[in-house]
């Protein structure tokens, strides 16, 4: 099920496609490049024709015995214009090179923005955050990415087309049976190079997979992170003998790609031999017989010496052009994937009344094959599938705050996501005050939660723009500042001397601001109190955190969420003892709910887990109104 889904993600476009898309992909956003690549198939094609021109003029002004001025004006001239083209040529070169480089930049931004468009499930999925990765490389490799060199294999075999066609008439008026023959045995080298080819080809995938394992135990052999473990457990002999092994691989796909491309160069090279040796002995013969005059020799002898080059020409740019359709297709594939209707819906938020109610009503949900996210637990379905909930129902009442418990894999974040919109159900409905949450488009559904996730995003971007997550000219100043002091850390900042056009992280700036883990927190705090939505999400941000400093920013977030429907995640049960009601789950169902009191003196799972979570910590620590250490 999986490869099948692999195949058609990964679709196969012919050359002819690959050539189009980008041709108007460069239309679209820098039509100079389609320019200077038609400036340099004229001008690459005329340069070596003029290379052959030279020698017959000069032979044939020496045998008319023209005088030196006559010479020298018409050498000259020439020489002017050869000059003139060849600059021509190499400011059209430069020129694309540069402008498609720049590109590249762009290319990669457009697959990133892809990646915001399609569905989040998307974003989950193993096979397609794969592609995502490949298209990425296909762009990220300088000129031997996939852009890059699909101009330069377009460009070159153009140009050595539009030679090989400009030679052939040069050939053709010597002799239309060399000209066939000519061709005929060029087809042939042709066809040889080919089969080479589709030989390299057929062992990527093998080079591929031994490439991979080389990479993987020569990064854990050079892993600072992992020298202690490599140390303690003795495992130097173990990696040496892997790396012989992956290196052995290597070189078996190597010798058989070696092997066989011998076999095929030989070949290759008595087609060419046949070819010249051929061609050179008619020219010589109709020299000797007095068909050709010295200038018209010279001139086939050129033409014919071209001819060969421009046929190998042809076949090095179209092994370039393959190689490089091979990598768009990765980017094609990913830039075809359907996209996530974010404006679709009848409704509008401003049509709700605040706070929110949310209901689940008989939500079925399940991750398709085997994606699915790492910290839930999954059920094997006849389709392969991984079910989280079936036929959940849960309503968080208006203003409530709630708190969701249970070990990792019981469906906490999976709900989440659920909540803000990111996955859709198989079956059931979720409701805003009673209204299905489809009918409002996705993107105005997003503006109802501030989120805190697991996972803290901090962009080497200023701190006015982390807090907002906008563009700094957009950041409203005294509102970013309320929301720091709200999260204590203004006074901080301000001691530090940290302001809003402050850089973080040292990515970018090496002055860049570095926050300590409860730092980060109360940062996000912040950035959540900045956007104050009606409905405030954590999803165990704090789990890195010790049992007091989570305790303290569960405290700021429930004295901030007044007014709010809130939803808190965590697994220390201690932390969110705060909540108006707690919902434990397990296997993605309700097991129970009801306060922290009432659950301890219902004595079930959460009694329990709750009493062994409490013998981690000295006992006494916590008092009864909850300020101590979490127990």
């Amino acid at each position: 099920m999986q490869k099948a889904e692999q195949r058609l993600i990964e679709k196969h476009y012919s050359i002819f496609s690959d050539i189009l898309y980008f041709i108007r992909l460069f239309r679209k956003h820098e039509p100079m490049v389609l320019v200077f690549s038609g400036l340099e198939i004229i001008l690459g094609a005329l340069v070596p024709l003029l290379g052959i021109w030279l020698p017959k003029i000069t032979v044939e002004l020496v045998v008319q015995g023209a005088t030196v001025p006559r010479a020298a004006a018409v050498l000259g001239s020439f020489t002017l214009l050869m000059v003139a083209v060849n600059m021509t040529s190499t400011i059209s070169t430069g020129g694309k090179y540069h402008l498609y480089n720049m590109q590249r930049a762009n290319q990669i931004g457009m697959l990133f923005l892809k990646s915001l468009r399609i569905p989040y499930s998307y974003t989950e999925s193993g096979d397609k955050k794969k592609l995502y990765w490949k298209a990425y490389n296909s762009l990220d490799m300088g000129d031997w990415s996939a852009s890059s060199r699909m101009v330069a294999g377009t460009v070159g075999i153009a140009v050595s087309i539009l030679s090989f066609v400009l030679y052939s008439t040069v050939i053709g008026t010597l002799s239309g049976w060399l000209l066939l023959c000519l061709t005929g045995l060029a087809f042939l080298n042709y066809l040889v190079n080919m089969g080479q080819i589709r030989y390299e080809e057929s062992l990527r995938e093998e080079m591929a997979q031994a490439n991979k394992r080389y990479y993987c135990v020569s990064n854990s052999m050079g892993h600072v992170k992992g020298a202690k473990d490599i140390r303690i457990f003795g495992m130097n002999h173990w990696l040496i003998q892997l790396r012989d092994i992956v290196i052995g691989e290597q070189l078996e796909v190597n010798r058989k790609l070696f092997r066989r491309r011998s076999v095929y160069e030989k070949i290759g090279f008595l087609l060419s031999f046949v070819r010249d040796l051929g061609a050179y002995g008619y020219l010589l013969h109709q020299a000797l017989a007095g068909n050709v005059s010295a200038s018209g020799f010279v001139l086939y002898f050129g033409a014919i010496t071209g001819f060969s080059s421009f046929v190998l020409g042809i076949m090095n740019s179209l092994s370039e052009l393959r190689a490089a359709a091979n990598s768009a297709d990765y980017l094609r594939s990913y830039m075809d994937l359907p996209e996530e209707n974010v404006s679709a819906g009848n409704r509008h938020i401003r049509e709700l009344t605040l706070p929110l109610e949310i209901e689940f009503a008989d939500v079925s949900f399940s991750y398709p094959d085997a994606e699915k996210d790492a910290e839930e637990e999954e059920v094997e379905t006849e389709s392969g599938g991984r079910v989280v909930f079936e036929h959940l129902n849960l309503t968080i009442h208006a203003g409530e705050k709630i708190a969701l418990v249970g070990v990792n894999g019981a469906g906490k974040t999976t709900l989440v996501k659920l909540l803000c919109g990111m996955y859709d159900p198989d079956g059931g409905r979720i409701l805003l005050n009673g209204v299905d949450r489809n009918e409002f488009p996705r993107e105005e559904l997003y503006q109802l939660f501030s989120v805190v996730f697991q996972e803290p995003l901090v962009l080497p971007f200023t701190v006015g723009e982390n807090i907002a997550m906008d563009k700094a000219d957009r950041v409203d100043g005294a509102r970013a500042w309320r929301a720091l002091e709200k999260a204590g850390l203004k006074s901080v900042f301000e001691r530090k001397e940290i302001g809003l056009k402050t850089y973080m992280t040292k990515t970018l700036m090496k002055d860049g601001v570095e926050l300590s883990g409860g730092q980060q927190q109360r940062f996000l705090l912040a950035r959540a109190l900045y956007k104050d939505a009606p409905v405030l999400v954590l999803d165990e941000p704090t789990a890195a955190l010790d049992p007091i400093a989570e305790r303290e920013v569960y405290e700021n977030y429930n004295r901030y969420s007044g007014g709010k429907t809130a939803v808190f995640i965590s697994h220390r049960l201690a932390s969110t003892r705060f909540s108006d009601r707690i919902v434990m789950l397990e296997g993605g169902k309700i097991i129970e709910t009801g306060t922290h009191d009432e659950l301890l003196e219902r004595d079930g799972k959460y009694a329990d887990m709750f009493r062994i979570q409490s013998n981690y910590y000295e006992k006494g620590d916590e008092t009864e109104d909850g300020n101590g250490s979490d127990q």
